[in-house]
């Protein structure tokens, strides 16, 4: 009879162990990163490698494309930052016009071409001292976040889950970030190491305590949803965007 072996490491486990090393890899090359956001095109990194996504408003987090194919993802980093020489957007009508999208396209936008300001940008500089960008569509399993950051405020650097909506959905977005909670605490080493890898700050000086953000549309009257304070260990950022892909960001709670 077969043996189950409940030590085993879960395959969610390993996928960010992947994602520890290929963060780390793409650290090496933030002048690089730099250019093409400029160029509005980012490395994404997933567990199986890394994919050359828009970040242009015409399509906001879709592909990018060399001689008409868009590029998927390959395991070497080197590969993808040579086809970037090559790539181009997409031509014809807008693609992905989903407003979740132009937002999340335009804050890695913003933080990668102003490193060190995306704390003012989104006015919660009351939150923290610095936030930095690490990763987006983070996957761990069947469970997502749409980006994770670093946060430091004084001397404590700590993970920071943030979730964009273009509707003030309460309920659903509190779920999605609980559950990302609850995983990471399952492996907080590995979580920490993750942070590690990407931010180049040492694992050992992360706390392990997230602060989680929602981030959608302001309410008109500038006034909190009743329900809203509920959610005493979230913190909301209401945003509008008088122009397609331009955004005024305002912390609420």
């Amino acid at each position: 009879m077969d043996t189950i072996d409940h030590n085993e490491e879960p395959n969610w486990v390993r996928h960010l162990n992947n994602m520890t090393a290929y963060a780390h890899q793409r650290r090496q090359h933030q002048e690089r990163l730099a250019e093409l956001a400029e160029r509005h095109c980012y490395v994404r990194i997933g567990g199986n490698g890394f994919r050359l996504v828009s970040i242009h408003l015409d399509n906001p987090c879709g592909s990018l494309y060399v001689d008409n194919q868009a590029i998927g993802t390959k395991p070497s980093l080197d590969a993808v930052l040579n086809q970037a020489h090559f790539a181009s957007h997409r031509i014809g009508p807008p693609g992905n016009g989903k407003r979740e999208h132009r937002l999340q396209a335009h804050l890695i936008h913003r933080a990668l071409t102003q490193p060190g300001k995306l704390a003012s940008l989104l006015d919660c500089a009351t939150l923290f001292d610095e936030l930095f960008f690490l990763s987006d569509e983070f996957r761990l399993g069947d469970i997502r976040a749409d980006v994770i950051a670093l946060g430091r405020k004084g001397l404590q650097y700590f993970p920071v889950f943030i979730e964009l909506k273009a509707t003030r959905t309460l309920k659903r977005v509190i779920q999605q970030l609980e559950d990302i909670t609850e995983r990471m605490a399952e492996e907080p080493h590995a979580v920490a190491e993750f942070l590690a890898a990407a931010s180049g700050i040492p694992a050992a000086e992360i706390a392990m305590i997230p602060l989680r953000l929602i981030i959608w549309p302001s309410r008109g009257n500038g006034k909190e949803n009743s329900a809203v304070s509920i959610a005493r260990s979230f913190h909301i950022i209401g945003f509008d965007e008088p122009a397609p892909g331009e955004f005024i960001f305002v912390l609420e709670c």
